[in-house]
């Protein structure tokens, strides 16, 4: 008759091994004394050690994960890209047949910001691009996010002259982008930043987006310059003001892009 082993007395060993192990680490973090101090600190320098290669691991897994999103965004990103050149190319297509000119073009100059000027005489910024650059007058400036800042008003061999958007005497011609509502945006010391004479049944409201309307031999079509904040009451009985918060960040400008028509 065979004899019925416990699960006990079948793990004995290992019991007992957890057990010392158990024991012997609660001895080391117990005492105090010279010797199991060393000891504690070579146990926990090697443990130390042993963790670095299990670490990189673990980074080098999170980094493809990261890899593989990235990668899946890129190609959504580029699908969109490719809609979107199609689309335009379409648009182009569609406008020549019904005899509209073409776009403009523009060169792109890029200029580092040397010296902002705030005053009673005019908001300006001084940068490194000058004529032997190209750089022309009236040509509209951007920053790095093709956001408006706002144009050329004084040229020099070395240097230009940037008056900007937020200036008391800056005007432009933008639009309303999902209205299509189109007006002057200017500054105003009561209102701050305005698109004035906007029409009264306009359905503007608060978050559109507003960019040049391309009415200008300045400013292409397109450059972002904000958002609608506010629609203030009725001015007239056909009119009404909208009040704009730009998107340029002028404290932090460090670059900006000089937008020179070609001939």
């Amino acid at each position: 008759m065979a004899t019925s082993v416990s699960p006990i007395s079948r793990y004995k060993s290992l019991i007992n091994l957890i057990l010392a192990i158990v024991l012997a680490l609660t001895i080391i973090a117990s005492n105090h004394t010279q010797p199991i101090k060393q000891l504690r600190n070579i146990v926990l320098e090697t443990a130390a050690y042993l963790y670095v290669p299990i670490q990189w691991v673990d980074i080098l897994f999170t980094i493809e994960k990261d890899y593989h999103k990235l990668q899946q965004n890129y190609i959504k990103s580029q699908l969109e890209l490719n809609k979107f050149k199609t689309l335009s190319r379409e648009n182009q297509r569609l406008r020549s047949m019904l005899g509209f000119k073409g776009e403009k073009s523009f060169t792109v100059v890029p200029a580092n910001v040397l010296s902002d000027v705030g005053g009673h005489t005019m908001n300006s910024l001084t940068i490194d691009q000058g004529s032997t650059d190209g750089v022309q007058l009236l040509s509209g400036v951007v920053d790095a996010q093709a956001q408006l800042v706002g144009k050329i008003v004084f040229v020099s061999k070395y240097t230009s002259l940037v008056q900007l958007v937020n200036d008391k005497n800056f005007r432009v011609s933008v639009r309303e982008m999902r209205s299509r509502d189109v007006g002057i945006l200017s500054y105003t010391l009561k209102k701050g930043y305005v698109i004035q004479d906007v029409p009264k049944n306009a359905a503007v409201i608060a978050g559109d987006s507003v960019v040049t309307s391309g009415f200008s031999d300045i400013f292409p079509e397109h450059i972002f310059v904000g958002w609608v904040s506010e629609i203030s009451p009725v001015v007239e009985d056909y009119v009404k003001s909208v009040q704009v918060d730009l998107a340029t960040d002028f404290n932090r400008l460090e670059e900006v892009f000089i937008l020179n028509q070609d001939d």
